[in-house]
């Protein structure tokens, strides 16, 4: 950013400088200011003064000729030179009037060429492009928080506003606040309890608070299939947590009820699709013939859709860590919005952790790897165990690169300030 603005400026001075020539040119001939026949700055001495005085000396050689104490052609001379005087006199009023003129001139273009400048680019331009990737999702995560800051004040305000403490749950939920995700699916029981969806976004904030299906996750997606058997996020849920427990066969039915549901075109379909395969070969189970080509081309799509690598932890770094402390690692688009297009939450005491990010963990089912150009992995420790960074959080980011891509080394290896 800062050599953005040190061209810029370079450049408009540069403009300054060729356009503002003309301005500050001066013209006539300079008055002699000391010495002897020195004569007062004109800036000093109005016209009408001016004129005085020469009238005066007119009418004194007029009366010095009348009275003969000059001589005609004496007279005759000192008149012309008078008159000649005058001339010169009025040609450098207004050549310094012209003068005075044009450098307020260039002292307006001077100032008006940036404003104008700076304006435009304002309007037209990329502003946020100036913006360090830190910046960038500083300023989106701070917008976040202010949208999340009215609803929590709104609802402090109406406690009753059931639908609203689900829509606080979900945007809780974008930004990895676990602990108030599940407060505020918890106030919001005499809706959740009755709606599938619902109860399968409940289960897997759990799911991502715990990192484990046992218990309540469990019990909520039981409760889903329950209410409603088809439901897309509860069999997804439901297929992951067979899968998690080697329960291969299970997972694949999960799935591919799931599969039935989904447009076969859709990046969904071919997420799921790999998946069933992945159940089906961890599971010795075979493929059908019909099942095998489109399986194994969703399989190759997915993978196409997914990035890997391995994430460290500088020896320099470990020092101001503790084993608990929570690890993020995102997939952000290079150009794009903010918010993560997936996410995986670890502990330190995991790392080097070796991570592989795909649109199964997307946050938003219009913002996943498969719809990126080019993306970067960022890493942070997380001291706050929040996913709205803070001062002293540890970093690390990978350069740009394109789904599909393998082998990714980050370090966490920089602290915030």
């Amino acid at each position: 950013m800062t050599a953005f603005f040190l061209a810029a400026a370079a450049l408009t001075l540069a403009a300054l400088v060729l356009l503002l020539r003309p301005w500050w040119r001066t013209t006539g001939k300079p008055r002699r200011t000391t010495g002897v026949g020195a004569e007062p700055p004109l800036g000093d001495v109005p016209a009408a003064l001016n004129t005085t005085i020469h009238r005066d000396r007119l009418d004194e050689l007029k009366r010095d000729h009348a009275n003969g104490l000059i001589s005609a052609i004496d007279y005759a001379q000192a008149r012309e030179e008078l008159q000649r005087q005058v001339l010169d006199d009025t040609s450098a009023v207004e050549t310094v009037t012209t003068n005075a003129r044009r450098r307020w001139d260039g002292w307006v273009l001077a100032g008006l060429l940036p404003a104008v400048a700076i304006g435009l680019y304002a309007l037209l331009g990329t502003p946020e492009a100036l913006l360090s990737s830190a910046e960038r999702n500083a300023q989106a995560v701070g917008t976040m928080n202010s949208m999340i800051a009215q609803l929590e004040k709104k609802m402090a305000q109406e406690p009753h506003d059931i639908e609203g403490w689900v829509m606080l749950a979900r945007a809780y939920k974008v930004m990895g606040r676990w602990d108030d995700a599940e407060r505020a699916f918890t106030h919001a029981a005499p809706v959740v309890e009755k709606n599938a969806t619902l109860l399968a976004e409940f289960a897997d904030v759990l799911l991502q608070k715990t990192d484990s299906f046992a218990g309540r996750p469990h019990e909520l997606i039981v409760q889903a299939l329950r209410l409603e058997p088809d439901n897309g996020k509860a069999l997804l849920l439901a297929g992951a947590e067979a899968f998690a427990g080697k329960g291969y066969a299970v997972a694949a039915g999960h799935w591919e009820r799931l599969l039935k549901q989904s447009d076969p075109a859709s990046d969904e379909a071919r997420m799921v699709a790999s998946g069933i395969a992945r159940a089906r070969e961890m599971g010795g189970m075979k493929v059908g013939a019909d099942d095998t080509a489109p399986v194994a081309k969703a399989t190759d799509t997915a993978i196409a859709s997914a990035v890997s690598g391995r994430v460290e932890l500088s020896s320099t770094l470990r020092a101001q860590t503790t084993p608990e402390e929570t690890v993020f690692i995102f997939a952000r688009a290079v150009d794009g919005p903010r918010m993560p297009l997936a996410i995986k939450r670890v502990r330190v005491a995991d790392l080097p952790f070796d991570f592989n990010l795909d649109d199964s963990q997307a946050m938003s089912p219009d913002n996943k790897i498969s719809s990126a150009k080019a993306l970067r992995i960022e890493v942070r420790v997380s001291k706050s165990g929040q996913a709205m960074p803070a001062s002293g959080d540890l970093t690390g980011s990978s350069a740009a690169v394109k789904p599909g891509t393998k082998g990714i080394h980050v370090v966490i290896d920089q602290r915030l300030p």
